[in-house]
C-alpha cells in the first residue's frame, strides 16, 4: 500500500482567525512597527505595536509586551514576509482598535516569528489606512478609539504647501519641522514632524524629493491645537512619494492641476539674523492673530525689568539624564521619565521676569543658559551661597538687582504661546544692547503645550509643575533631541 503524503497545512487568513490560543499560524508582510508608550505615565514603554498585511489584503495589528520586546526586536524588519505561530488572538475593544479587524495578535512567551525566504506568498507591498479630514478631527477630539499608549494613529495623503524648520538641508538634525499639508480642496492641516521623522524628511527634501509635492504619510497622531489640526509624527511615521502608488495617483488626479512645482522651504535658522525689533504690544498682537497661529518666530524686544516674580521660585532640580524636573517622592527626588533609582539632579535656573517697555508689559521666562550668561554664576552655586548666608527662601540679591535694568531680549514665539491662558514668552537670548546676530540660538528653547508641540534644549522647561523639555523621553544633546529607543 502506498503511503499517503503528509497534509499541507495552509496559513490562516486574518479574516478566519479564531479567538484564543490554538495551532493556527499566519503568514503576512510586516508593514511597520513602533514603540508604544503611555503618555499619561511620562512616556512609559508598554511594548511594540506591529502592523501586518496578509495575502487577502487584510490588515491586523499585533502587540509584543515590553517584557518580551528585547527577545523579538532584533528579528523585526519592516517589509519582510513572516510566519507567526503559537500566538493568542484577542478581541479588540474600541479603545484599542487601530485597524478595521476586530482582533489583535498577542505575542506569548512561546510565540515564534520567522522570516519566509523560500516560496513566500505574493503579498502587496503596502496598504494605507487613509483618513479624511472629518475622521482626523474625530480622532483628535476623542480617546475612545485608541489607547493612550498606541496613539490615535492614521495615514494621510496630501500635497505639501510649504515646509518650515531649522537646518532643513541637514539630514542629521532632528529638531521639529512643520509642513503645511493640503489633504482636501481648501483644507490645510499641519504635519508636525519630530526626531527621526524630522531627520528623514529633511533627507528626502534635500535629496530631490522636493520636486514631488504629493506624498503619503503614515501613522500620524491627530491633535487639535490653537484651533488648527496638527498631525504629529510617531516613531512609525514613514513618507512615500512614489507617483505609482494608487493613493498618490488618485489624489493628484483630484487636484485637477499641475502639482510638480517646488514648494517653499523656510529655514528658521537662516532667518534668525533678520529678526525685527518689536514692542511688547507687537508680541501680544502677533499671538492674537489667528492667521499666525502655526508660525514659529523670533523677535528682538527691548524692555526694562520691573521685578523678578517669585510665586514659582527661581530654580528647579533637573534630572541629569533627561533634564526633566525631579518630583518629590517621600524624602527623596524621583525622575518619572527615567524611572531610575540612582537618579541624580542638578539645580537649574527658571526665572520669571515682569518686564515693561513703556507702553505694555509681559512676563518673560529665562532659563539656565541665558541666566548663566547674565549672572555669571550657576544656580547650584547661588543656592549654596543662599543657604550659607542664611538667605533661606528669599530672592538672591543678584536676581533682585535685575529689577530696574534694561535689556534686549530675543524671544522665540511658538504654538504654545497661542493657548488661551498663556501669557508668558520664552527668552532664547539676552544682551544689554541690540546685536541679534551675536545671539547663539542653536540651543534655544522651544516650549510647547499639551498637544505634543514641544521641543527644547537641555536647560529648558515647560511652564508649571512639569519642567519637561523632552516629552518623548529621549536625551537632549547639542540642541537636538536624541532618542535612546530603537
Amino acid at each position: 500500500m502506498a503511503s499517503s503524503a503528509p497534509a499541507v497545512v495552509a496559513p490562516t487568513s486574518f479574516d478566519d482567525l479564531r479567538l484564543g490560543r490554538s495551532a493556527q499560524f499566519v503568514v503576512a508582510r510586516l508593514l511597520r512597527f513602533w514603540d508604544s508608550r503611555n503618555i499619561k505615565k511620562q512616556g512609559e514603554f508598554m511594548g511594540i505595536t506591529l502592523l501586518f498585511l496578509d495575502q487577502q489584503n487584510s490588515v491586523i495589528h499585533g502587540f509584543i509586551p515590553a517584557a518580551r520586546s528585547g527577545h523579538y526586536r532584533p528579528g523585526l524588519r519592516s517589509g519582510s514576509i513572516v510566519k507567526i505561530s503559537r500566538f493568542e488572538v484577542a478581541r479588540c475593544t474600541n479603545m484599542y482598535k487601530i485597524t478595521d479587524n476586530p482582533f489583535v495578535i498577542r505575542f506569548l512567551p512561546q510565540t515564534t516569528i520567522d522570516e519566509v525566504l523560500v516560496n513566500a506568498p505574493i503579498i502587496n507591498l503596502q496598504k494605507f489606512m487613509l483618513r479624511k479630514f472629518e475622521h482626523l478631527q474625530a480622532l483628535a477630539n476623542t480617546n475612545l478609539e485608541l489607547p493612550v499608549y498606541v496613539f490615535n494613529v492614521a495615514d494621510v495623503v496630501g500635497m505639501i504647501r510649504s515646509v518650515q524648520g531649522s537646518d532643513l538641508k541637514d539630514a542629521a538634525v532632528m529638531t521639529r519641522v512643520v509642513v503645511r499639508f493640503v489633504i482636501e480642496p481648501n483644507v490645510v492641516v499641519y504635519l508636525s514632524l519630530w526626531d527621526e521623522a524630522a531627520a528623514t524628511f529633511r533627507g528626502l527634501i534635500s535629496s530631490g524629493e522636493r520636486a514631488q509635492s504629493v506624498m503619503v504619510v503614515t501613522t500620524v497622531n491627530p491633535k487639535i491645537f490653537g484651533g488648527n489640526l496638527y498631525l504629529n509624527s510617531t516613531p512609525a511615521t514613514k513618507f512615500y512619494f512614489d507617483v505609482n502608488i494608487p493613493a498618490i495617483t488618485q489624489f493628484t488626479a483630484s487636484l485637477g492641476g499641475p502639482v510638480g512645482e517646488a514648494f517653499p522651504c523656510i529655514d528658521t535658522k537662516e532667518s534668525i539674523k533678520k529678526k525685527e525689533h518689536v514692542s511688547i504690544r507687537d508680541l501680544n498682537k502677533f499671538i492674537s492673530n489667528s492667521d499666525e497661529q502655526t508660525q514659529e518666530a523670533e523677535f528682538i524686544c527691548k524692555a526694562r525689568v520691573l521685578e523678578v516674580l517669585q510665586q514659582n521660585g527661581w530654580s528647579f532640580v533637573s534630572c541629569t539624564g533627561c533634564s526633566r524636573k525631579l518630583d518629590q517622592s517621600g524624602n527623596s527626588l524621583r525622575c518619572n521619565r527615567c524611572v531610575n533609582a540612582n537618579v541624580t539632579g542638578v539645580i537649574k535656573y527658571r526665572v520669571e521676569l515682569s518686564v515693561d517697555d513703556g507702553n505694555d508689559n509681559a512676563t518673560f521666562v529665562v532659563f539656565d543658559r541665558e541666566m548663566l550668561s547674565l549672572i555669571k554664576k550657576d544656580a547650584a552655586t547661588l543656592t549654596v551661597e543662599q543657604m550659607n548666608g542664611g538667605g533661606g527662601e528669599q530672592l538672591p540679591q543678584c536676581l533682585g538687582e535685575l529689577g530696574g535694568k534694561e535689556f534686549v531680549f530675543q524671544i522665540r514665539v511658538t504654538p504654545f504661546n497661542f493657548t488661551p491662558n498663556h501669557r508668558t514668552f520664552t527668552v532664547c537670548g539676552i544682551s544689554d544692547h541690540i546685536e541679534p546676530e551675536t545671539f547663539n540660538t542653536k540651543e534655544a528653547s522651544i516650549v510647547g503645550g499639551e498637544s505634543g508641540e514641544t521641543s527644547a534644549s537641555a536647560g529648558a522647561s515647560v511652564e508649571g509643575e512639569a519642567y519637561d523639555p523632552n516629552p518623548t523621553g529621549g536625551q537632549v544633546k547639542d540642541g537636538n533631541r536624541k532618542r535612546p529607543r530603537e
